[in-house]
């Protein structure tokens, strides 16, 4: 090719180019109001000791294993320790179709029933709304996904 037909091929190119029209992205729909205020979960570990405990094992009875076990009821706790700014003292959980893990002191392969002065684990979420947030109106709900119990630790004298 000639030094002239490569000039006529790469203005009519950039001619090409100049005719279409840039192709933008149309601005993005942002919401009239802040997510910020709207409530939004938090998960928090708790432990301490039991209190009171009246579970129903609701699902995974009729199989081996415990991994597929699910309770339902009521366990009330002496809460000593917990993360994420979640409530200490003594605290009332209510279990609707969660995992429990129970221990086995005998190891004999059958869960104990836990009993008061047992180590205890919570697991599960709170909602929460910013503190800069107007709280009137709002109230916190508690969502157990998990309880761990042990046995209670014996003192051991020396």
């Amino acid at each position: 090719m000639s030094n002239s037909m490569k000039a006529a091929a790469t203005a009519t190119a950039i001619a090409a180019f100049a005719v279409v029209p840039a192709q933008a992205h149309k601005p993005a729909q942002h919401p009239s109001h802040s997510h910020k205020c709207t409530p939004h979960k938090v998960g928090f570990a708790a432990s301490g000791k039991l209190e009171s405990a009246a579970l129903t094992q609701t699902e995974g009875a009729g199989t081996a294993t415990r991994k597929d076990d699910r309770y339902s009821g009521t366990v009330t706790v002496d809460v000593k320790r917990a993360s994420h700014k979640a409530a200490t003292g003594s605290q009332s959980y209510t279990l609707d179709n969660d995992r429990v893990k129970l221990y086995d002191a005998a190891h004999d392969g059958t869960a104990d029933e836990p009993k008061a002065g047992d180590r205890v684990k919570v697991k599960g979420t709170v909602t929460r709304l910013a503190k800069k947030c107007d709280q009137s109106g709002f109230t916190s709900t508690t969502d157990v996904r998990r309880v761990e119990f042990r046995p209670a630790k014996v003192k051991t004298s020396k």
